[in-house]
């Protein structure tokens, strides 16, 4: 895979180790299966839209930065557009606060 790819998984596993969390967790928190987990942790996947919303709603990460790698700003609780370009491909989503 792509080393900017790669990068994204990268960024959620020292995330979770950061945290102390273990693989399962994190994947349940997400609504995710473990498998899936470690497949965008390896770098294999990209999280879904759906997955990035869950990691805005459920842990502390900072979206923009699993994705680009750059400190985007402090977290919001406010709905908010993220637009990422990886590899020529944009993508579009608009994270909501947790209800």
């Amino acid at each position: 895979m792509d080393s900017k790819i790669e990068g994204v998984g990268r960024r959620i596993r020292s995330w979770r180790k950061d945290q102390g969390i273990k693989g399962y967790e994190l994947a349940q928190r997400l609504n995710i299966s473990s498998g899936s987990l470690s497949e965008i942790e390896s770098g294999k996947n990209l999280p879904s839209a759906a997955t990035l919303a869950s990691i805005h709603q459920n842990t502390d990460m900072n979206v923009g930065y699993v994705l680009t790698g750059q400190v985007t700003g402090k977290k919001s609780t406010s709905p908010r557009p993220l637009i990422v370009e990886v590899d020529g491909d944009v993508f579009h989503v608009v994270l909501r606060a947790k209800k």
